[in-house]
């Protein structure tokens, strides 16, 4: 509060000093104006009455009538102290006279600095202002000689109280200019006090942001210029506090992603760890019994041989998975996608299915439009659909297999793959694509899945630009509805990060993290996700 009167004051003191050397220097103008203008208006009028007295004896009219006139016309007014002589020019005596007659005249260093005119009519006259004959104070003087050179005009017009009057300035106009002074003085405290409580406002906001950290400011400053200028320091300081929150935030995130990667990447290794143990073990079982009996008959060797061989199979087909998935994350952004008729890819691919016999004893059936023109890898979507016919063919329960186009828009065609088996329970939906997940750990294993198929489908849909989600179908069976980009005309094949985002018409069922479905592990992948790539 202190600071704060004391900063009024100061502020306060120099405007007022201002204010009033303004309205002193506008005094002391205006005093000499009006000064010089009573003294032009009544030089005026003096030479105007001794300018009559000479149009008189130029026009041959009695000059005595002309003075008598003038002297009852000064006698009435502020000037009734003037005086007018008229001398013969030649042998310099009076002639006349108005007024007290004074016969002294101004010193010779005054008349030869003087003023000189001529006027048109011939005369001459020679004029001094404020001079003193003895002890007197002449205001005006002047000697002014007829056109014929007869007469000489002196003319004395002493100071008078009178006089004095109509030179200086008039009272009222001093009080005004006092109560001009007094009122602006009044207006400049009102006014300092104003901005002196803005200044301590922000004087009060930078003590609290120094001292106290959990310090809001609310920006309660008046609409006025210095307030605009607080609030957008506060402003500045709002948003330097919520962009540092929103580091820290941040920072917290990003620890808590790095904690959830590394808990991610233990639980990974754990089941990785896992997975590995059982195949080992058996093939460490058998390897021992085969060293420990020698003699053992051939049948049974073979027959042990055949499941080492079946287990030693199983570990190269889990170590390739986890090859290729590493590889598509790692390497999403360099997957090339070309233009594939997604009719003729189908058509192919189910060719090669039955004569593989991957299909097993279901059916295959699929509604591909002829001009279905996608952008993808050639051999990540090879992958994801014989990932897909693998999990429905060993764990659906199904007797049918289908994939149809089922909706598009400017950019992604919208693609349903379905079977039309037992489904699994709602719970299960959500870990599908997480690795290793098995909704039945013992079938799994004996249907030799490795529980990385559909987190590769996931990740293969993933790395070509499209999203993927999983749902149970009303009539029964498990739905995988997937996107992929769209070709359209003018447009080139590129990354799929140039391309809109894609979405599908229900919502994602799970988080974002790859599984397999129907609770069950497929094979790796037979192709390569990087065949099919253009130059």
């Amino acid at each position: 509060m202190k600071r704060n009167i004391k900063y009024q004051l100061k502020l306060f003191f120099s405007a007022a000093f201002c204010i009033w050397i303004v309205v002193l220097g506008f005094v002391w103008l205006q005093y000499k104006a009006e000064k010089d203008l009573s003294r032009t208006l009544i030089t005026q009028r003096v030479r105007m009455a001794v300018g009559s007295l000479i149009d008189a004896h130029i026009k041959g009219l009695d000059v005595e009538d002309q003075l008598e006139s003038l002297d009852r016309y000064f006698s009435k007014s502020d000037l009734n102290e003037i005086s007018i002589s008229i001398y013969d020019n030649h042998s310099k005596k009076l002639l006349m006279s108005m007024g007290d007659v004074r016969t002294a005249t101004p010193p010779t260093a005054l008349l030869e600095n003087a003023e000189s005119y001529t006027y048109p009519d011939g005369s001459r006259v020679t004029i001094l202002g404020d001079f003193y004959i003895g002890k007197d104070k002449i205001f005006y003087y002047s000697s002014r000689t007829t056109p014929d050179g007869d007469l000489e005009l002196r003319t004395y017009l002493p100071y008078s109280k009178q006089l004095g009057a109509m030179i200086h300035i008039k009272t009222i106009y001093w009080f005004m200019l006092v109560g001009i002074g007094l009122f602006g003085t009044v207006m400049v405290f009102f006014i300092t006090k104003y901005q002196a409580k803005n200044v301590a406002l922000l004087h009060e906001f930078a003590r609290r942001v120094a001292t106290d950290s959990n310090f809001i400011p609310m920006g309660d400053f008046p609409p006025d210029e210095i307030g605009d200028i607080s609030r957008q320091i506060v402003a500045v300081y709002n948003a330097r506090i919520q962009a540092n929150v929103r580091r820290e935030r941040e920072h917290v995130i990003a620890l808590k992603a790095v904690e959830e990667k590394n808990k991610v990447k233990r639980a990974l290794t754990n089941n990785i760890s896992h997975e590995l143990k059982t195949p080992i073990g058996i093939i460490r079982g058998y390897v021992e019994m085969l060293l420990a009996e020698p003699d053992m008959p051939a049948e049974d060797r073979e027959h042990f041989l055949l499941k080492t061989q079946e287990n030693v199979e199983r570990i190269v087909t889990m170590l390739a998975s986890l090859s290729t998935m590493t590889r598509l994350e790692e390497g999403a952004n360099n997957i090339t996608l070309k233009e594939i008729n997604f009719h003729k890819f189908i058509e192919s691919l189910e060719e090669e299915m039955l004569e593989g016999g991957m299909l097993g004893d279901m059916d295959f059936v699929w509604n591909i439009p002829a001009d279905c023109e996608i952008y993808a890898n050639e051999g990540l979507l090879t992958s994801v659909i014989t990932n897909l016919v693998k999990n429905a063919r060993n764990y659906s329960q199904g007797t049918e297999i289908g994939i149809d186009v089922i909706g598009k828009n400017g950019n992604y065609y919208t693609i349903s793959f379905y079977d039309n088996g037992v489904g699994v329970g709602e719970e299960h939906l959500q870990y599908l694509f997480d690795r290793f997940y098995r909704v039945d750990v013992g079938r799994s294993r004996k249907s030799g899945g490795t529980g990385l198929g559909l987190s590769i489908v996931k990740s293969s849909i993933n790395s070509m630009g499209g999203t993927i989600i999983v749902r149970n179908r009303r009539g029964g069976g498990l739905e995988f509805v997937f996107t992929l980009a769209r070709v359209k005309d003018g447009q080139s094949p590129g990354h799929p990060g140039e391309t809109d985002t894609p979405t599908t018409d229900t919502p994602t069922t799970g988080d974002n993290t790859p599984g397999d479905a129907h609770g069950n592990g497929t094979d790796a992948p037979d192709t390569d996700p990087d065949s099919g790539r253009q130059a």
